[in-house]
């Protein structure tokens, strides 16, 4: 019986081979997928751009309004037109009917302009007035703003920005901090005056400098910004200014030596605040108890020895790198006070890092003592900032109210970098820490004009954007000595 599946396989095979002509291949179109590109075509077709393209659009435009709200939220709220003009009545900055130059517009480019131009002066107010706001004055009349007025309106508005500022979380510090109602560091840095003040603020520390103040500062170090600020005489003591303010409850400070006595630590034990220092190498107070770190405590307590009578090498317990003490400090005004000494060993320098504190052991060891006092650490960013990005060592004014209004411009303009880099961590979904202070103060003459533009409420089209620049160089860089440079090319011409 013959194979019937074999036999119509050949005849399948030979109907194929008869309409399929040699040399001629047939045509398969490729099948569709439904919403989707032919099988076999090369590229990405028309429509899928598209749709990518609207997707991407989409997603940008809902962070840039994202954006938008959040920058409005937390750097153009910290100071309103309202405000701002109410104050200026209040502190006479207007001493008739405003015209050319109003009060929230001056203000705005006084803080922006600190981070502009390197050499403060009222030039960089004047070129920024001209380019964001379209205010076309006479440098003159912008100087004249300078004053106590203006001092006290922007002192107020610091105050006002300071407060307003957010306050984010920040994973990298101790979960124990939050039990303090804020964590401040003082300290003082010297600023290098117009030699025409000498009278107000004589230099003491070097004679090749004529006029010099001190600018004291208190430093939120868990959130990075300052929170107040005092301007003295070089000669003025920073535990002198530290001890004129009062003590608030709850609150734990990080001082240098600089602020070290034994009655400025019992006034804050008083106060029911909080501190850490650093243990002056002068003081030697009594060791009355030992938790750890000492070999023999019985014989160093009942022999009332002190602490520098402890020879580490021959009293450190052999498994401890660290001490944890009790002291009795002696002080003028309040008697003997124990406060809690602590000392961790620094193998690479080969000495022991001593500390005082009246925080519990319970609660923070040596160790996160020593992590803690780092944060002092943020003091010196911020004067850096100051003085760098800010430029408030360069001011160079013979008025003592002009001098005090840059001061309070240079804060306020620290206060909103800090506010754009809480905006920027809230946008980016980044840790407020991961961004560096001083570099957000490196970039910041780039974001000076669009941020004024914003905050006065101008357009930014490109048209409107263009007649800013170029305004800036036609008002803001005209020559200010016209005759003296016709009178050159006016002589060399003749020859």
């Amino acid at each position: 019986m013959p194979n019937t599946t074999a036999t119509r396989s050949r005849s399948s095979s030979n109907e194929s081979r008869q309409h399929c002509r040699p040399g001629r291949r047939r045509r398969v179109q490729p099948r569709r997928k439904t919403g989707g590109r032919p099988k076999g075509s090369v590229g990405t077709p028309r429509w899928f751009r598209r749709a990518h393209e609207r997707r991407r659009a989409g997603r940008d435009g809902r962070r840039a309004r994202r954006a938008f709200a959040v920058l409005r939220r937390d750097t153009l709220k910290l100071i309103s037109r309202t405000e701002v003009e109410g104050l200026a009545r209040e502190c006479g900055f207007y001493q008739r009917t405003p015209r050319a130059i109003r009060a929230f517009e001056f203000v705005i480019c006084c803080a922006l302009a600190a981070v502009a131009e390197g050499k403060r002066g009222f030039a960089s107010v004047w070129r920024l007035l001209a380019a964001a706001v379209g205010v076309e004055v006479a440098r003159s009349a912008v100087t004249q703003r300078f004053g106590e007025a203006s001092a006290a309106m922007m002192e107020k508005l610091f105050t006002l920005a300071v407060g307003r500022l957010p306050r984010p979380a920040c994973p990298e510090m101790l979960s124990k901090l939050e039990r303090f109602r804020a964590v401040l560091a003082d300290d003082a840095t010297v600023l290098t005056l117009s030699p025409l003040l000498k009278k107000l603020f004589p230099a003491t520390r070097t004679n090749s400098v004529a006029a010099a103040g001190k600018l004291h500062a208190s430093v939120d170090a868990v959130h990075r910004r300052v929170v107040r600020v005092e301007l003295t005489g070089e000669r003025t003591s920073d535990l002198a200014v530290a001890r004129a303010q009062p003590i608030q409850p709850d609150t734990l400070y990080l001082e240098d030596l600089g602020y070290f006595s034994h009655d400025r630590l019992a006034e804050i034990v008083a106060g029911h605040g909080h501190f850490l220092l650093r243990l002056k190498e002068n003081s030697n107070p009594r060791v009355i108890g030992v938790r750890h770190g000492i070999r023999t405590p019985a014989v160093v307590v009942q022999g009332g020895l002190r602490l520098d009578d402890l020879d580490p090498t021959l009293h450190m317990a052999a498994t401890r790198d660290t001490f944890d003490l009790d002291c009795e400090f002696q002080t003028q005004e309040h008697g003997a006070v124990v406060l809690r000494v602590v000392g961790q060993l620094n193998a690479e320098a080969g000495r022991i890092h001593w500390y005082v504190t009246s925080l519990p052991a319970e609660q923070f060891s040596v160790e996160e003592l020593a992590v803690l006092y780092s944060l002092r650490w943020v003091v010196e960013l911020l004067f850096k900032t100051l003085k760098s990005s800010c430029h408030l060592d360069h001011v160079d004014t013979s008025d003592p109210g002009a001098l005090r209004t840059h001061l309070y411009a240079s804060l306020l303009a620290a206060t909103i970098l800090t506010a754009l880099t809480v905006a920027a961590s809230s946008v980016h979904g980044l840790p407020p820490g991961a961004i560096s202070p001083l570099a957000v103060g490196i970039a910041a003459p780039l974001l000076v004009m669009p941020l004024a533009l914003l905050w006065c409420g101008q357009r930014l089209t490109p048209e409107e954007l263009a007649d800013a620049i170029l305004r800036v160089v036609a008002v803001g860089c005209v020559d200010q000595n016209p005759n003296r440079t016709r009178a050159k090319w006016g002589r060399l011409a003749r020859n």
